[in-house]
């Protein structure tokens, strides 16, 4: 009688589950961009309507910088998607009503590009993937 073994060694079970989660902590750790946009446009409509609020409430005019890499609204910091960028830093005046001047703003990935476009009165904007 011939004594076959064909089940797998400890050391082999190690290595493959090894490599496995070797696999899955990386494909976890690593966030598609759209995935980053997605969980960014919610948090910046939660931090304009504040400022907005601040400034209807305080009946002052509230500035919000858009800076290479974040924007400001006051002294608070509020970080850009990962990778995305504002090649011409601008500022927008929030009025006590809370109408904004129109503008546009560009962040860009060099690959992909985000529109940021206020429109005349009441404060609201849209977003547009380019």
């Amino acid at each position: 009688m011939k004594h076959t073994n064909s089940a797998f060694t400890l050391l082999e079970s190690l290595i493959v589950l090894g490599v496995v989660a070797s696999m899955l902590l990386i494909g976890c750790a690593i966030k598609p961009p759209n995935q980053q946009l997605a969980q960014w446009e919610p948090a910046f409509k939660s931090q304009w309507l504040r400022a907005r609020l601040t400034a209807q409430q305080t009946q002052k005019n509230v500035i919000v910088t858009f800076d290479e890499d974040m924007v400001l609204f006051g002294s608070e910091r509020f970080k850009y998607p990962k990778g995305y960028q504002n090649n011409k830093p601008k500022q927008l005046k929030i009025l006590k009503t809370g109408y904004v001047t129109p503008m546009t703003i560009t962040l860009t990935t060099g690959k992909q590009t985000i529109k940021l476009i206020f429109s005349l009165g009441g404060g609201e904007y849209r977003v547009e993937n380019a």
